[in-house]
């Protein structure tokens, strides 16, 4: 149950006085935008819209609300139609007031205030939207009486009027401008603020009285006391847009109903911009990232573009606060992934194509601070305690894994040999700093290694990549391939060393079956002549299960469900006995996707490591078997 309630009152028709046209439109626009889900919170049950009420309706309804049903925290009021200054009072006219006796026929904002004091909700919003209506601050000493003010449960009462106490409310296509303003920032058309959840009627009154006095003919007065600290009209449909750089994204942009459909999904990457440099989720960013870029409908992928790059921009800036090095760099990959599901357009392609060598240098720069870093300090990469036996492996290979983005994205630049010596500084430092930490451990290692190995074929690193993959290959042998699941949860990762090192079988629940890993390292060993060194030692690894995953295009290889594509399972002993069984049962084929989505989809592996980039693999397979006939 809800504690706030709301009270909307429109009056057009009137027994003595002239009608009005837009009073009960004015009403239920206010109600209809508080009422909505998410907007005020306000309970359905204990809301009500009273549409050219008579004045005994309005006591009744007020009665019910501030006395009848219990506790009430916030009560908003709203007033649209006939108003007017009796005696040095404000009233509010009902259906059956009567001009020359408003103390008797009218509900007098004093007499309202009276009530409020009485049953002392916590905070209570009035809005009138009526002529003269800045005359309410005549009443305002109901509510500041010396003995009344400050004490315990003295009710916060913020009110805001349309118009000044000599002053007529203007209608205008069928609403009160006043009323119009007011809804403009309920709805988030007009921008208050985004560094808190909530909307104050206070700082609501102030843009509406800036906006509507600017157009002329009436000047809005706002008066607020509040007592108990941050108070909340409204939500903020602009929370979630928060820092500037974020905000910005929509900045200067010409088609207004573009900006006005990324609103409502611009909050969504809220909660994961904020987290970029503390708690960093690469799923739900991108999750994030898909619900903005589908809010363009069909509106081209020009604008798709500019968009994403906005958004990079404004995300890598966030990134820098992270103590991450490879933070910006993995912040940037999502967006590109992000756009996957748009490639096949040149205009797509061309971004994918240029993101991705933006996102090379960025991690060549943060793989030569890693290796300096390393060589002021051996355990630079070393985080301390029992988990390191597992995270460590893991953030060696993920470290050549980006390795080996660099120069797959590089290599036709003519920069062979200064990429070969890039590469092999980063083995050297881990070769010499951490020799017994290239570990199998985790089947998230898969697609780092088909990066680094394929991109140390390219480079002739031979001699690198044969160590690597006979540590890979020999630990995995010594616990039977009961590698780690890829999605293993952190709490878990300790159990599981405990189980791996006691020997003994390890629950199915923690281990990868099948898994990518071993049969990555055993295909990758054909490209270095280790195939027939592995062949002796499968005997260890009977009934061990293998699995590729075959995607059957790319546009989707970054969602976090892969459809369509094809799993490649073989049994050790069963299937398969040897490594060349396995080559001649692959289902060999070659991408025929541009550069940028080749790229792209690598960075789909690296950023969610339960995916492999087999294409890297079978693109080199299939060039020697052609080049041999």
């Amino acid at each position: 149950m809800s504690y706030r309630a709301l009270l909307a009152i429109g009056c057009n028709e009137y027994s003595e006085l002239g009608p009005l046209r837009g009073a009960e439109a004015d009403a239920r626009a206010i109600f209809d935008s508080l009422m909505k889900p998410g907007a005020g919170d306000y309970d359905v049950n204990r809301s009500n819209i009273l549409l050219s009420p008579l004045l005994s309706e309005v006591r009744g309804a007020l009665k019910n609300i501030l006395f009848d049903n219990g506790r009430l925290d916030t009560l908003t009021i709203s007033f649209a139609g006939h108003g007017g200054i009796a005696g040095g009072s404000f009233y509010m006219a009902m259906r059956d007031s009567r001009l020359g006796a408003l103390s008797a026929t009218a509900l007098s904002l004093a007499d309202l205030l009276r009530m409020i004091a009485e049953a002392a909700p916590r905070q209570t919003y009035i809005i009138i939207d009526a002529c003269q209506s800045g005359g309410v601050i005549s009443d305002l000493g109901v509510i500041l009486k010396s003995e009344t003010m400050g004490r315990f449960g003295t009710p916060g009462v913020t009110i805001l009027a349309t118009a000044a106490s000599d002053q007529a409310a203007v209608e205008i296509a069928g609403h009160g401008v006043g009323t119009l303003a007011i809804l403009a920032c309920i709805n988030g058309d007009e921008f208050i603020q985004d560094s808190s959840p909530a909307l104050d009627l206070v700082e609501i009154g102030r843009v509406v009285s800036e906006r509507v006095s600017s157009a002329g003919g009436q000047v809005p007065v706002v008066w607020g006391l509040n007592l108990y600290g941050p108070a909340g009209f409204c939500k903020n449909p602009h929370s979630g847009m928060g820092n500037a750089p974020l905000r910005s994204v929509l900045d200067g942009w010409q088609d207004f109903q573009v900006v006005a459909s990324l609103r409502s999904a611009m909050r969504s990457l809220w909660e994961p911009y904020v987290s970029i440099g503390s708690k960093w989720d690469a799923r739900l960013f991108c999750t994030a990232l898909e619900a903005v870029l589908n809010s363009f409908d069909e509106r081209g992928e020009v604008a798709r573009v500019d968009l994403i790059r906005r958004i990079g921009v404004a995300c890598a800036a966030q990134a820098s606060e992270s103590n991450d090095q490879f933070r910006e760099i993995e912040v940037r990959a999502a967006c590109i992934v992000a756009m996957l599901p748009y490639s096949g357009s040149i205009e797509v392609d061309e971004y994918l194509s240029e993101a991705c060598e933006e996102v090379a240098i960025l991690a060549k720069s943060a793989l030569e601070r890693a290796v300096e870093a390393v060589g002021r300090y051996q355990y630079a990469l070393v985080t301390g305690g029992l988990a390191d036996l597992y995270y460590l492996p893991v953030r060696l290979t993920k470290l050549l894994g980006w390795a080996g983005y660099v120069v797959h994205c590089q290599k036709d630049l003519n920069n062979l040999m200064d990429l070969k010596c890039f590469v092999e500084s980063i083995f050297s430092k881990i070769f010499e700093n951490y020799p017994v930490a290239l570990v199998s451990v985790s089947d998230s290692q898969a697609p780092f290694v088909v990066s680094i190995a394929t991109a140390a074929f390219h480079l002739g690193l031979h001699e690198q990549a044969e160590r690597m993959l006979g540590h890979l290959f020999m630990t995995a042998g010594d616990c039977g391939a009961q590698v780690a699941k890829a999605d293993i949860d952190s709490g878990q990762v300790l159990h599981y060393l405990m189980c791996r090192h006691s020997g003994g079988t390890i629950e199915a629940d923690l281990v990868a079956r099948p898994t990518e890993l071993v049969l990555a390292i055993m295909r990758l060993s054909r490209l270095f002549d280790l195939d027939e060194e592995f062949d002796l030692d499968l005997a260890d690894l009977d009934h061990v299960s293998l699995l590729g995953y075959l995607p059957s295009e790319f546009s989707n290889f970054g969602g976090e469900h892969v459809p369509g594509g094809t799993n490649v399972i073989f049994t050790i002993g069963q299937d398969v006995w040897t490594v060349s069984d396995i080559e001649k049962l692959w289902p060999l084929t070659v991408t025929k996707e541009s550069t940028g989505v080749r790229l792209s989809a690598l960075l789909a592996c690296l950023l969610f490591p339960d995916r492999t980039p087999w294409f890297l693999l079978d693109e080199i397979i299939f060039s020697r078997t052609c080049a041999t006939g």
